[in-house]
């Protein structure tokens, strides 16, 4: 049976409006989205530049370019041609940032892992394996490049043209909702609103001050049994940064028993099965945050901590969490986390 937990981060927040409290209000949006929910809380002395109608807005258009879940959105379109499709903005942006991501990560990152992913039966057909396959027919899948015209790359509202094999999918899971997360923020900005926070399924953008005047303040899950009550590893206070979590150990099925993580490994084209069972990645930006904490959690901790030291014009910092073999866990940061966050 497959199970889904969401989000990885908890979000804290004050009632209060401090000291300013005649000047600014801290207001606060809750809703659902790309099904999980979202949180939204900003601090401004004007009532009304920021609503739940326009956070919807926002992310119903997102869902209609991105979410394989809606047999009309581009993206469900794009993975049923094997050419030409009228495309968008939302699309082209995550596409071709998922690709350059993949690039640097040597593939770790991986937007077309899509064949392995519902082979597996983490797609939108169910939990379930579909019984036999050839995992080297799928890496072929995930691994041949589609063409596209160069001219049309910089078409972000009209047809793009493109070739690829017709049973190659797109998937951008590991990515869109950190891209989300980043085009709220950018509407926030873009109305004058400098101090707030938005979360969407654990994925976190924080900019400011809340409105006592604090930083922000995210907890991290502990790696407990999804069955049991969920628990706090650490409280991260932070700002002007994103963060994003992945991990195995709560989105996963079990069948003849053995336990299958939702994270594939596009080069061995099968589940992970290695000590790294959660990573927090903190980055300049969510979408960046998002696809590298998917991209960590193929490569593995020893690996992840490399790649960060080797990469420091991303600005990546990361906090994992190892299984220690006896059902335990041990936890490491690089050497930056702490610098960038204060852990409680």
């Amino acid at each position: 049976m497959i199970r889904y937990f969401f989000p990885f981060l908890v979000l804290f927040w004050s009632c209060g409006s401090g000291a300013d409290e005649n000047q600014k209000r801290q207001f606060k949006i809750l809703g659902e989205a790309q099904g999980t929910t979202y949180l939204i809380q900003y601090v401004d002395s004007a009532d009304g530049r920021f609503t739940k109608l326009t956070a919807d807005s926002i992310l119903d258009r997102i869902d209609a370019s991105l979410s394989a879940w809606k047999p009309n959105s581009v993206i469900s379109e794009f993975n049923r041609r094997d050419t030409n499709v009228v495309t968008d903005e939302h699309f082209i942006t995550v596409y071709f940032r998922g690709a350059e991501i993949s690039t640097i990560t040597d593939g770790s990152f991986q937007p077309f892992i899509g064949p392995l992913v519902q082979a597996w039966g983490f797609g939108p057909e169910g939990a379930n394996p579909k019984g036999d396959f050839s995992i080297d027919s799928l890496l072929e899948l995930v691994h041949t490049p589609v063409q596209f015209h160069p001219a049309d790359t910089a078409n972000l509202d009209g047809g793009l043209s493109f070739l690829k094999l017709p049973a190659q999918v797109l998937d951008v899971n590991g990515i869109a909702q950190g891209y989300s997360v980043d085009v709220v923020s950018g509407v926030l900005e873009a109305k004058g609103i400098r101090n707030y926070l938005v979360e969407i399924g654990g994925e976190v953008r924080a900019s400011g001050r809340n409105a006592e005047g604090k930083l922000w303040r995210i907890g991290v899950d502990k790696p407990v049994d999804p069955e049991k009550p969920r628990e706090l590893d650490a409280v991260v206070s932070f700002t002007d940064r994103s963060m994003a979590t992945s991990g195995s150990y709560r989105k996963f099925y079990e069948k003849d028993g053995k336990r299958y993580s939702h994270t594939i490994d596009p080069v061995s084209g099968r589940p992970v099965d290695h000590d790294l069972i959660s990573v927090t990645v903190q980055a300049g930006n969510c979408t960046n945050a998002d696809a590298f904490a998917t991209a960590f959690m193929v490569m593995g901790p020893a690996k992840t901590k490399d790649f960060i030291a080797a990469h420091p014009e991303l600005r990546l910092e990361a906090y994992l969490l190892l299984g220690d073999g006896k059902g335990g866990y041990k936890t490491e940061t690089t050497v930056g986390f702490q610098g960038l966050a204060r852990i409680d």
